[in-house]
Formats: C-alpha cells, structure tokens, sequence
C-alpha cells in the first residue's frame, strides 16, 4: 500500500514510452461527464529518464515506476536518483505511507489535459535544468519563494473561464465544449521552421 495514483506508459519492460513533442500533434479520447468540481484528471509528460533512472544507483528501473520528477519539486517522493529521501523525513500523521523529506526530484513539466465536467486548462512548467534534478532544501525546492525555486510552479497556462470565454467549456448544450459527451483532444507543438529541431514558438489546443 502507498500514496498516489501515477501510471506511467511503457515502451517495453525496462523502458518509458518517450515522446518528442516538437513539430507534432499528441491526441486522445475522453470522457469527463462523470468527473465532478473538486476532481483532477490530469495526462501530463514529465521529463523522467528513459529507464527511469535505472543508470544510477537505483536497481529497480522503469519496470517499477521509479525516476518520476515534476516541476513541483514534490519532496513526498521516497527515493531520487536511487538515493532514499530520508533526510530530514516528517511523517504524515494521518498517513503513515505519506511525508515529506529534505529532496525532490525538479524537472520540466507539461500539463496537457486537467479537467473535470466544470473546467479545464492546459499548462507549461518549465524548469532552469534540463532533465531531473534534486533540490535539496526548501529555496531550490521552491517552498521558501514559489518563484524563486529552479521550476515554474505556477505555469504558463490557459483555462478558457479564466481568460473571460465564460462560454466554451462546460456541461450541456449552452457551452462550445460540452463535456457531458466525449471529445478528442488535439495538442499541436507548433516550432518556428517545422522542424523537430526547431524553438518552440506555439501550443494550440484543438477540441473535436
């Protein structure tokens, strides 16, 4: 028994499904109208190793979900890097599976889909590293300043309501989404040449 809910997409037994965003369209099918306020269903990419850290000192390896990392920093995680994050450990004292430890595990984060029935938005968290890295103390962690850690907690992103389209996303006919009925998704990471290779120059959300 432990805390969370992540599941992670394999490519095979030891490895992560890796996916290349750039100058492509990332697709899925979902079905919200059952998901009400105050629920998260978040599908979102994270930039964890391949074999989920298993080069390190870490045995386990992709096949037991190990190396995740997020631009929260989240220092509930138990092991970073294979390294256990005992230092400084304060158990939660309504959970005896949860804490908090001195580490976490910092990498970029790209929010595709959080949504329920009410709402959505879709978020980009960059972080000053590239792949994982492990605060280690509440600063670079971002707990003393949210915005003075090594990641954008907050995110660039976009929630239609709150961007004054009161109008688009929604439960029942009135609304352009209506999320009482199944939708695919289309997220297109747009560069500046076309190119896989190219800068980043737009993500555009398209509902169907």
């Amino acid at each position: 028994m432990n805390v969370g809910s992540r599941t992670y997409m394999l490519d095979d037994a030891d490895n992560y499904e890796m996916f290349m965003l750039k100058n492509q369209e990332f697709t899925f099918d979902v079905d919200v109208s059952n998901m009400p306020c105050g629920v998260n269903g978040a599908l979102y990419f994270v930039e964890m190793s391949k074999d989920g850290d298993k080069s390190s000192a870490n045995k386990a390896g992709a096949h037991y979900g190990t190396g995740y990392c997020d631009a929260q920093c989240p220092q509930d995680i138990k092991f970073i890097n294979g390294e256990a994050n005992v230092l400084g450990w304060n158990p939660s004292p309504s959970d005896p599976n949860a804490g908090k430890g001195q580490w976490g595990p910092c990498c970029a984060e790209m929010d595709i889909w959080e949504a329920n029935s009410i709402s959505s938005a879709f978020t980009a968290h960059p972080c000053v590293n590239d792949g994982l890295w492990k605060c280690e103390n509440e600063d670079d962690c971002g707990n003393t300043d949210r915005y003075g850690g090594v990641c954008d907690q907050d995110g660039c992103d976009l929630n239609a309501y709150r961007a004054g389209v009161t109008d688009f996303y929604g439960a029942g006919s009135s609304f352009k989404v209506d999320s009482t009925k199944p939708m695919t998704v289309v997220t297109q990471f747009i560069t500046s040449d076309g190119t896989a290779n190219g800068d980043l120059t737009e993500i555009k959300r398209v509902f169907v």
